[in-house]
């Protein structure tokens, strides 16, 4: 396939991700159980061009639109959730630098095109539950740029990243807390785990714990005008939520897969059939793939959407919008692999199975923030009109 007569052949990233699942499943049993990181796979991602599919063209990347990402990244998926998940930070960071552009945008473009550089985003805090554009980190100016001083929780793909994309807040002429953002070369000094990754799911994610301390950052590094990066979370939000949820139906779609394929080969010995024939499993599988069904819909309805006229007309309503969409794809995949497992039965709870590697992975699209209750009230608030961060939430 081809963009113009005489234009160097355009990669198929849905195809690639096929023949990259297919070696990743492999290996994926062997990585979960030991929780540890697939430093291979991601070697494979960035020598395919996979990890640069969504830089433009002009720098050197695959110009891959949203569509494309996520239908890659839900087959990825189906390989190994995990190493999926962790590509999903290093995209996110590529999408909140586009909407930003300029300078710092081209350098990572051309560092992710031509370098082989992988990011990894640090937004996550304790006590912070997702309100990802009210860091704690403090940035405190110092001659030629800023030290960081704070905790960082859930860092995916730390162990692979060679740019880290930091958010911290600095102090205003008000002396009020100004979020800003930093794409910093993975540094020797300033940054240490304190807690590597160690979960029920989604184990293979090097998603680790760090402590920054007085780690100095070039002014240059700094991504975007100081107090911005709310509006950067909402300009960049259905690249990140669309292929979040993606990775979650992918999931989803592996285990229904792995279910059929099982029941047509299950003999029930005392009907001399496969378990196929069962009534029981046939509704099952139906609902499955009813629900799996709505859950595309959903998705590729956001992923449709005129996001560019959504964000002109009402930022924060598309964030809630996005969000909304990503709970209700997570909770429909985890819905359906909690079928498939009902369908293969205690076989399934066996480690060497892959259901209940897709079991505990699932979950995690129902924790990764904003979780369900306040993407709710969010959303009932701003559909009735009623200020969605006034404070107190409640009254009397």
């Amino acid at each position: 396939m081809t963009l113009t007569q005489g234009a160097p052949a355009r990669t198929d990233y849905v195809a690639l991700a096929a023949e990259l699942a297919e070696r990743f499943a492999g290996r994926a049993a062997e990585h979960d159980a030991a929780g540890s990181f697939p430093h291979e796979n991601v070697r494979e991602l960035v020598a395919s061009g996979y990890t640069a599919m969504t830089v433009p063209r002009e720098y050197g990347g695959g110009g891959a639109g949203l569509e494309e990402l996520c239908r890659a990244q839900e087959t990825l998926a189906t390989g190994c959730a995990s190493t999926a998940f962790a590509v999903n930070m290093h995209v996110h960071g590529i999408a909140m630098i586009a909407g930003i552009g300029g300078p710092a945008a081209e350098r990572a473009y051309e560092a992710i095109a031509q370098r082989g550089s992988v990011i990894a985003g640090g937004f996550s805090e304790p006590g912070v539950g997702g309100n990802w554009w009210h860091p704690t980190t403090k940035a405190q100016p110092v001659e030629g740029g800023y030290l960081l001083n704070g905790r960082k929780g859930f860092f995916t793909g730390f162990p692979a990243a060679d740019l880290l994309f930091l958010s911290a807040a600095r102090t205003d002429d008000r002396g009020l807390p100004e979020p800003v953002g930093f794409l910093v070369p993975k540094p020797e000094r300033g940054v240490r785990v304190t807690a590597e990754w160690d979960a029920a799911g989604m184990r293979a994610t090097g998603s680790h714990s760090l402590l920054l301390e007085d780690l100095f950052v070039a002014e240059e590094y700094m991504i975007g005008r100081p107090g911005a990066l709310p509006l950067m979370f909402m300009q960049g939000v259905h690249w990140a939520w669309c292929s979040f949820a993606s990775v979650f139906l992918g999931i989803a779609r592996g285990a229904l897969e792995q279910v059929v394929r099982e029941q047509r080969g299950r003999t029930l010995h005392v009907l001399d059939r496969t378990v196929a024939h069962l009534p029981g499993v046939q509704f099952r599988v139906a609902e499955m793939r009813t629900r799996l069904a709505a859950a595309e819909a959903h998705l590729y309805q956001a992923v449709r959407a005129e996001h560019d006229t959504e964000i002109a007309a009402d930022p924060l309503g598309h964030y809630i919008e996005m969000s909304v969409m990503k709970n209700s794809v997570c909770r429909l995949a985890h819905e359906v692999v909690v079928l498939a497992m009902q369908v293969q039965g205690g076989s399934a709870l066996l480690s060497a199975h892959p259901l209940q590697r897709a079991y505990r992975d699932v979950v995690a699209g129902l924790l990764v923030p904003p979780n369900s209750d306040v993407t709710a009230e969010w959303a009932g608030k701003h559909a009735l009109g009623v200020p969605v961060f006034a404070e107190p939430r409640w009254e009397g």
